[in-house]
C-alpha cells in the first residue's frame, strides 16, 4: 500500500516496488517474503529508488511531528553553515525532484540538489532522532 506522502507527490503505486508486477506469477513467493521479512525482493531490485521513497516518507513525517529544535544543530556543507532544518528541507527538495522529474530533463541546479541528498543525509544522520 502506498503511503500518504508519496500519494501527495503524485507517485503511482505501480511505479513503486510495492506495485511492481502485480500480475506476476511470483506473487505468492513475494507475499511469503513480506510475511517473513516485512518486505519482498522487489525492494532490492532498485535499492537506490527504494531508499529514496523510504527516506522521503520518513523525512516528511519527521518534519511534521518531531519535537526537537531543528535550528540548534549546525553543519558545514559545501563551504556554508546550514542548520539541521535546512538539511531536512534540502533533502526533501532533492527527493521531490528525484521522484517526480525525468532525470534527463533536469536543470543543472536540480541535478545538484539530487546529488546532495546522500551527502546531507550522512552529515546530519546523528541528529535524526527525537
Amino acid at each position: 500500500m502506498l503511503g500518504k506522502y508519496l500519494k501527495d507527490l503524485g507517485i503511482l503505486e505501480d511505479k513503486t516496488p510495492q506495485g511492481w508486477n502485480k500480475d506476476d506469477s511470483r506473487q505468492e513467493r513475494w507475499i511469503k517474503e513480506r510475511e517473513i521479512y516485512g518486505f519482498d525482493e522487489k525492494e532490492t531490485w532498485s535499492m537506490d529508488f527504494t531508499f529514496k521513497l523510504w527516506l522521503y516518507e520518513r523525512l516528511s513525517m519527521y518534519n511534521e511531528i518531531n519535537g526537537v529544535d531543528t535550528s540548534f544543530h549546525k553543519y558545514e556543507f559545501k563551504g556554508e553553515t546550514i542548520a539541521f532544518q535546512e538539511c531536512i528541507d534540502r533533502m526533501l527538495d532533492g527527493l521531490k525532484i528525484e521522484l517526480t522529474t525525468d532525470e534527463y530533463r533536469r536543470t543543472d541546479e536540480q541535478k545538484g540538489k539530487v546529488e546532495d541528498i546522500a551527502n546531507i543525509f550522512a552529515l546530519c544522520l546523528p541528529s535524526l532522532w527525537w
